[in-house]
Parts: structure tokens; C-alpha cells; sequence
């Protein structure tokens, strides 16, 4: 008899145990499921890829899963193009155009889009007086874990520094949203098939931004600063970009000068340095 009772305790308290774990589990799924769907809702209505249409999902291994992008076909004219670059592909990727005035009216905080073709990483760019406040902001202003991807709060947004920094989240636990697929960049297939990303400011279109460098590295030790957005002069510049080249995964013989202009995406990565964890992926803007 005490056997039997032990026997329904421990079934209860099992039984009990995976209840609450699944509720736990899909109580996540729906959270990420709601942040994941406001920002497909922003592109499928802000953002468009003229005369062509694309799914921003291919089969590629290393593509998101969780949210099947299909952009809308757009019909222009010259004059809706007239503002923009006369090549709008390089290398055959699709260029994304943005609505930034219609964004602008449900946050004016948005400074610019950040893409990557091919996959789900495509989303506004916002910036606020600290970097904490799109932490876990949406975009339009509900709580949210995911976050907004933001640039540094000292960037100048209109004119350009030589270093611009973005910082998103990684969502881990299996999502694969936000800047969770930069970590993809480790891998060295990816990196050479993905090398260009588009970043778009509301001032001007800038295109596209050549991938040259991908670093693992502990903010608690890291003896330069990635961080910096402006230099004195060129030697100091050089000395900068020589740091990145030396700490980078992936070795490229892009040459950079203090005329280019730099765009470094930021993101947590705890696989080898724990909490102190960074993975940061630098681009140099191109002429396209």
C-alpha cells in the first residue's frame, strides 16, 4: 500500500511537472511568435524589391524557418526611382527599397534598415537617447524580449561616421530571429556566400556593405575598441582596422581606408566567452 502511494505521488508530481513545462513551452512559442509577426507585418507593408518579387526564405541550411517572407511585387516608374542608385543589384541580390516616411509616422525614432538577402534578418534600424531603451522595446512600442535592433546613441545618423554600430539581440533557445543569424557568420561558407548586407538610412539610400571581418570576443578583456566611431587621422584609423583584421575569424584582402566607411553589427554570444560574450560582423560600404 505505502509502495502504491509513493508510486501516484511520484506519477503526480511528474505528470504535474510536464503540464507546467508545456505551458511554460508554448507560452514562449506564443510570445515569440507575437514579436516575430509585428516585424514580418513591417516588411510585407514598408519594404519592397522593385519589378521583382522574392521569397527572403530559400533552401539554404543555414535559412530561418519561423518566418516565410514573400515581398510583395511593386510596379514603379522612373520618377518613384529617381532618388535612387541606377544599379539596384549587385551580384544579383535583390536591393530592398523601405517606405521611411510611413514608418516614421508609427516611431519616429527609426534612423535607417538593416537586411540581409535571403533570410529573415531585415528590420528597422532605430536609435534613442541611451541604448537601453529598445532593449526590450518593440518597434512599436510594446514590451517585447526581442527587442529592436538599434544604432549606438552617439552615431550620427545623417552624416555618417566612419564606424556605425548596430546592436540587436540573439534570441537563443532555438529562435533564429533578430540577429541570431549572425552567428551563421562564423561558419566560412556562410561567411563568403553572404557577404553583403544592406543598410539604409531615412537620409540617404546607402546600399550595400561588404562583410570583411567576423570576431568572437570578450568585452571583459578585449584589448581595442570596437566601439569607436570617429579617428584623428589615418594612422589611427589603420591601426584600428589592422586590430579587427588580426582578431577575425575569416581572413579577406579587402583593403579599408579612413575615406570608408565601416558598419559594425553587434550582437551576444555566449558559445565561447560567456555573458561577456560578442560577436561583432564588420562591412565596409560599397559604391553600389
Amino acid at each position: 500500500m505505502k509502495n502504491t502511494t509513493i508510486v501516484q505521488i511520484a506519477t503526480g508530481s511528474f505528470i504535474l511537472l510536464a503540464v507546467i513545462c508545456g505551458f511554460l513551452y508554448f507560452r514562449e512559442y506564443r510570445i515569440a511568435q507575437e514579436e516575430i509577426s509585428e516585424f514580418s507585418s513591417l516588411r510585407n507593408l514598408y519594404t519592397f524589391i522593385p519589378n521583382s518579387s522574392y521569397s527572403l526564405i530559400t533552401d539554404s541550411p543555414y535559412d530561418i524557418g519561423t518566418d516565410s517572407v514573400l515581398h510583395d511585387v511593386f510596379t514603379l516608374d522612373s520618377d518613384d526611382l529617381s532618388d535612387f542608385p541606377e544599379h539596384p543589384y549587385i551580384t544579383g541580390l535583390p536591393k530592398l527599397y523601405v517606405d521611411f516616411d510611413a514608418l516614421l509616422q508609427i516611431n519616429p525614432d527609426i534612423v535607417g534598415w538593416i537586411s540581409l538577402p535571403f533570410s529573415m534578418l531585415s528590420y528597422p534600424v532605430v536609435q534613442a537617447s541611451d541604448n537601453s531603451k529598445y532593449l526590450n522595446t518593440s518597434f512599436e512600442g510594446k514590451h517585447s524580449n526581442a527587442g529592436t535592433p538599434f544604432a549606438d546613441k552617439n552615431n550620427n545618423m545623417q552624416n555618417l561616421d566612419s564606424n556605425t554600430i548596430i546592436h540587436g539581440h540573439n534570441m537563443g533557445k532555438g529562435r533564429t530571429d533578430m540577429f541570431t543569424t549572425l552567428l551563421s557568420y562564423k561558419d566560412y561558407d556562410f561567411f563568403t556566400e553572404n557577404r553583403f548586407v544592406q543598410f539604409d538610412t531615412i537620409y540617404k539610400q546607402h546600399g550595400w556593405w561588404e562583410v570583411f571581418a567576423v570576431i568572437e570576443i570578450d568585452i571583459s578583456t578585449i584589448d581595442f575598441q570596437y566601439q569607436q566611431l570617429n579617428f584623428q587621422n589615418e594612422s589611427a584609423f589603420t591601426k584600428w582596422i589592422n586590430n579587427i583584421t588580426a582578431y577575425s575569424i575569416h581572413k579577406t584582402n579587402i583593403e579599408v581606408s579612413l575615406t570608408n566607411h565601416i558598419l559594425t553589427l553587434s550582437t551576444c554570444d555566449r558559445s565561447k566567452y560567456g555573458e561577456n560574450g560578442r560577436l561583432l560582423i564588420f562591412a565596409v560600404l560599397t559604391n553600389h
